[in-house]
């Protein structure tokens, strides 16, 4: 019988031992006794800094009876469920259906809609991969931004420049297909077992290129520096997409998957008079500490262990009333980063390679914002709102596109630094009051619960973490609304997807938006219901999203 063994305890000089050992030395038996033996899942448990282990789940066949074998506290064993195939028929009726956006949401809706054989055009406002990373690299040495080609707009939206995080809180059965595509596409196949998986940003550049060759492969045409300008609609449903210079693409459906910083295309939503609604996200600034400082904090005597990964963390302090400050996107071994989108404004955010080995840790450090908060009803009032911060920002920087800083001392003190400690930042960091640069119930969340993250992390508000401004991208500032057949609920025929629309939060998350879209859109060609993906859409899955 094939078994499923569930949250082993392994010693961390023991975790690069062979599957089958382990469950020999665990369970009893010997290790020709666990047949075909696979690690499943991976995860590090350090809550205790004395006894930081591993916690395992393995799948293997044996012919020992595992249900009567005492088992250590926490774990258990039950049937190894079947393997997933992701196999599905052709439609035979073929709708003409336009991607916007090629971020994981765009992507991997393309990928899965090729399954079924439907072959969609792409669109991306932004270049492709080498002359995105090129105008970027102008952007962090020399501080020229080009609004069509940043951090933001461009092959692989946003997620190209970030941590790569395959993490997410939704639970679908469509996470493995992602994780399985990653692999495929190149990503360390360690990312189907770790609990807290990433790419790295430059893993995942080739990863979102050769799924694109792939995806043009099958059919699929991408079509680079075109910007979607218009929607044409008729009888309240859309049948064509407009572009930029004017030129008409004849479809059957719109799947909008932009990104959370297209601002100009959420105005042009309001104007068509598309359904949205004003959503809350967050905005603060990045912190930044030496990463050996984080890993001493997490892992104290075990911190040279050759077994133990660049250490994270995750805080959240409760301030009541609807209001709450966090850490947000950690990047352990990575960067602060400019990801600057419009001209006049100023927004970072983290990035670390696979190998997370720059020598500093990151993590945006943010507060709450509620739709209360954005000083206006309009529809659109928040992203005006995060314009408005983002060139204060920009105005502290000295009107570049370095970033306003401050050491946490003096922001606590509310100081300007003397002396800024040491960044991965480039192009450069101006001392600056970063106050100034946020709402005063932003800086007095974050400045309320910094001493809570300091008794958490002794030495979090030392003189060696910095402070950079703003980070106010979080997440969209509205949600397009759609109904349970994933079409906007006044515009039939568009398919709102992912982060930029409200229904996502992270790479995986967006890509499984991507996936729920096509399926929906196969469906609708005929497809029968693909068992795997199915999952009851309840109403506020498609008010609230994931």
């Amino acid at each position: 019988m094939r078994y499923l063994i569930s949250n082993l305890p392994i010693d961390l000089d023991h975790g690069s031992k062979a599957p089958s050992e382990l469950l020999a030395m665990l369970l009893g038996g010997t290790p020709g006794g666990y047949r075909n033996a696979v690690l499943e899942r991976k995860s590090l448990d350090a809550r205790h800094k004395s006894s930081i282990r591993f916690l395992m789940t393995f799948s293997a066949e044996t012919d020992l009876e595992l249900n009567a074998v005492p088992l250590p506290s926490g774990a258990k064993v039950e049937p190894a469920p079947e393997p997933i195939s992701w196999s599905v028929a052709k439609v035979e009726r073929k709708p003409r259906v336009v991607i916007v956006g090629t971020g994981p949401a765009g992507t991997f809706c393309a990928l899965r809609l090729l399954d079924y054989g439907i072959t969609p055009i792409v669109l991306e406002r932004g270049p492709s991969m080498e002359e995105r990373v090129q105008r970027v690299n102008r952007l962090w040495h020399e501080g020229v931004l080009d609004p069509r080609a940043n951090a933001q707009f461009g092959e692989g939206g946003a997620g190209t420049f970030s941590d790569g995080k395959l993490t997410t809180r939704i639970g679908h059965p469509a996470i493995r297909y992602v994780l399985e595509q990653f692999v495929r596409f190149g990503a360390d196949p360690q990312v189907l077992v770790l609990a807290k998986p990433h790419v790295g940003t430059d893993v995942i550049r080739k990863c979102v290129v050769l799924m694109r060759k792939d995806a043009e492969a099958r059919g699929a045409e991408y079509r680079f520096m075109t910007r979607l300008s218009e929607l044409r609609v008729k009888d309240v449903a859309v049948c064509a997409a407009v572009l930029e210079g004017g030129e008409e693409i004849p479809c059957d459906a719109v799947v909008l998957a932009p990104g959370h910083s297209a601002r100009d295309t959420f105005e042009m939503l309001h104007g068509l008079g598309v359904a949205m609604r004003p959503k809350a996200f967050a905005m603060g600034v990045r912190i930044e500490h030496p990463q050996a400082f984080i890993d001493k904090a997490q892992y104290g005597s075990h911190i040279k262990h050759p077994s133990l990964p660049a250490a994270d963390y995750k805080l959240v302090c409760n301030l009541g009333a609807n209001r709450a400050a966090y850490s947000f996107c950690m990047c352990p071994g990575g960067q602060v980063i400019q990801c600057a989108s419009e001209e006049g404004g100023v927004v970072v955010n983290g990035m670390s390679n696979a190998r997370r080995d720059s020598g500093f840790a990151n993590s945006g450090l943010v507060a709450k914002v509620n739709v209360t908060d954005f000083e206006s009803d309009h529809l659109l009032a928040g992203l005006y709102f995060q314009r408005k911060w983002e060139q204060a920002a920009f105005l502290s920087a000295g009107n570049t596109y370095g970033a306003p800083a401050q050491s946490a001392q003096d922001f606590l003190r509310g100081k300007v630094s003397g002396r800024l400690p040491r960044t991965s930042f480039q192009p450069r960091v101006v001392p600056a009051d970063l106050r100034r640069c946020l709402p005063s119930f932003v800086a007095e969340q974050l400045l309320e619960s910094m001493p809570v993250f300091e008794r958490r992390i002794r030495g979090f508000t030392s003189s060696e973490a910095l402070m950079l401004g703003i980070e106010s991208r979080t997440s969209s500032p509205v949600q397009i609304l759609r109904g349970e057949d994933g079409q906007s609920v006044t515009h039939a025929g568009l398919y709102p997807c992912g982060e930029g629309a409200g229904f996502a939060g992270g790479i995986t998350s967006a890509a499984v938006d991507g996936i729920r879209v096509a399926e929906w859109i196969a469906r609708g060609a005929g497809a029968p219901v693909f068992g795997p993906f199915e999952r009851k859409i309840k109403a506020e899955d498609c008010a609230n999203g994931y």
